[in-house]
């Protein structure tokens, strides 16, 4: 059988291969010491005729021990914890701004006896968000870990799925990929469900496919995770078409019919029970068991991007809908006409946003590949699995962080071309091919993407809200129940207090106006509002502050200001 192998670069013992990888100049070539990885031909074979790895003198044992993926797993989560709590010291305004805004206080009613049903995800997230506080007393931090610890956890699963589906060595590379990927990395230590959902579904898709054929326990075990899924996430809900499809479809076991329906009965029935006591709760207490408001998040996509704002949408026309149902018979014909066109959009979004051109290429001849040299039915279905995911997202508008969990079906692609039979009749040497070549250079080149963009990512956070948080903690007595107005909830956050969004308005009157409405006491105005809410931009500078606002500090770069909303005098004016 052909392997797909590269020659020996010179690392000759174990001490060499950890000062490359602390080094972090050479990490890659540790792999390259003799790549040897499967054939989509050899996939549909036995696994007496999975290929043997070869990695000089003591690499063999590495990559063959079971504990390998526990150990890249378990060295991401110390390098990343490093990273994040040294560097990622305050929350982004990006991805982590959903953090603040909506799982922070629903962690904080957890705490207080109360698990709040909010309109837009389940309540598993939060609940452990508030439990992993208590090791830290403060949910940004507890965030943050959260995140690296379901990282990590996602690519032990990963490896352990890849190497289900592949070899051991084509196991570690595709982890490999993924560990090094920006936008993995990224959302490793940013404060949000996105690692814990990818974390969730790739434990689902893992017990799915762990054993052929297949055993019950791992079918329950895959609902389960499914459902936990599901209640971080709700279009976690694609595994109750995406499973039976894998089971009837692919049919990875080739079981009889009684037997993938039992398989079916029993995922779906497990996924069910674990979602049921929270599907009752809701049921009694809003008159929906899948209660969720994610049907707007769709209308936005369908109906209002492009002719627009997203604050225009949200503040006027998303009242416009009321149900998942009435945003699809509202235009039918452009419902199915804007799903279509976003197979495309979001299929080149994930090749040039998620895993990067210089994967993208293989992922898409790994499509090729698969289809000319087949490969196995556990390989299909797990394909399947995927597609239906990728499906579920194009009713929503296109994010790279909600195709994380694509990052394993788009890597599998990519190790199928990069085994490509053909590539690996190209040899320089004895040893060294064109594939074992080209799977190294890819590696390489997303790590130093991956190292340029999040050095810079990382520290990126407003820390102006510090310097203001820090001043008003020791200058003004704490009150949590006060509101600031702010139109990103971090400044709320380290302020401790309430957050009341920033009007949308557009005079200086109608602004103070809504804000005494909303009994609001301080108004936070730095470059996200103003840039929102452009007409107010002379906020930026506490000289310019109008009538009812009095500037207690601020900071000059960046600009921002926390303002006091002073009371009306006798004249009906702020002081």
């Amino acid at each position: 059988m052909n392997g797909l192998r590269i020659s020996d670069f010179g690392l000759r013992n174990e001490k060499s291969l950890f000062l490359h990888v602390a080094s972090n100049t050479n990490i890659f070539a540790a792999f390259s010491a003799s790549l040897s990885s499967l054939s989509p031909g050899s996939m549909a074979k036995s696994k007496s005729q999975s290929p043997v790895v070869t990695f000089g003198s003591f690499l063999p044992g590495i990559v063959q021990h079971p504990r390998t993926g526990l150990a890249l797993a378990a060295a991401y989560a110390l390098v990343l914890l490093y990273a994040a709590l040294t560097f990622h010291v305050v929350g982004d305004y990006g991805i982590e701004t959903d953090f603040f805004w909506s799982y922070v206080p629903s962690a904080r009613q957890f705490l207080q006896g109360t698990i709040e049903i909010e309109n837009f995800h389940g309540p598993a997230y939060p609940v452990v968000l508030g439990m992993i506080s208590y090791l830290f007393g403060d949910f940004f931090r507890a965030g943050v870990v959260l995140s690296i610890l379901a990282a990590s956890c996602t690519l032990f699963l990963s490896y352990s799925l890849f190497r289900k589906l592949t070899s051991p060595a084509s196991a570690v590379l595709g982890t490999l990929l993924i560990a090094v990927n920006p936008v993995f990395v990224q959302y490793s230590y940013s404060a949000g469900t996105d690692m814990m959902f990818f974390a969730l579904v790739a434990g689902s898709a893992y017990f799915l496919f762990r054993n052929s054929p297949q055993r019950y326990a791992n079918i329950a075990f895959s609902a389960v995770f499914a459902g936990i899924a599901y209640l971080t996430r709700y279009n976690g809900v694609f595994v109750v078409v995406a499973v039976p499809a894998v089971l009837f479809l692919v049919n990875p076991d080739q079981a009889s019919l009684k037997r993938r329906a039992i398989a079916a009965g029993l995922f779906l029935g497990t996924f069910f029970l674990t979602i049921l006591p929270w599907g009752m709760y809701c049921l009694l207490e809003r008159g929906s068991f899948f209660y969720n408001k994610n049907y707007l998040n769709i209308a936005y996509e369908m109906y209002a991007k492009g002719t627009m704002t997203w604050d225009q949408y949200w503040y006027k026309a998303s009242e416009t809908y009321t149900s998942l149902a009435g945003v699809l018979f509202s235009d039918p014909g452009r419902f199915l006409t804007t799903v279509a066109g976003n197979i495309g959009d979001h299929g080149l979004g994930d090749m040039g946003v998620l895993v990067g051109w210089q994967a993208g290429i293989f992922t898409l001849a790994g499509i090729g590949v698969a289809i000319k040299e087949r490969i196995s039915r556990e390989g299909a279905g797990f394909l399947v699995y995927s597609l239906v995911f990728f499906s579920v997202l194009l009713l929503v508008f296109y994010s790279e962080r909600f195709s994380l969990f694509l990052l394993t079906g788009y890597t599998f692609l990519a190790l199928i071309a990069f085994s490509w039979s053909k590539l690996q009749t190209l040899r320089f040497g004895r040893n060294l091919t064109l594939g074992g070549i080209l799977v190294v250079v890819v590696i390489a080149w997303t790590f130093l993407r991956s190292y340029e963009f999040n050095r810079v990512n990382i520290d990126s956070g407003p820390k102006e809200i510090l310097t203001i948080a820090d001043w008003f903690k020791r200058t003004v007595p704490s009150d949590p129940e006060a509101i600031v107005l702010t139109r990103k909830p971090h400044a709320a956050y380290y302020l401790n207090m309430k957050m009341g969004g920033f009007p949308y308005v557009d005079t200086y009157e109608e602004l103070l106006q809504e804000a005494r409405k909303a009994n609001a006491r301080y108004l936070y105005f730095g470059i996200m509002e103003a840039a929102m809410r452009p007409q107010f931009q002379s906020l930026l500078d506490p000289r310019n502050a109008r009538p009812g606002l009095r500037p207690l500090v601020y900071t000059n770069a960046p600009p921002a200001v926390l303002y006091e909303i002073t009371p009306l005098d006798t004249t009906g004016k702020g002081e």
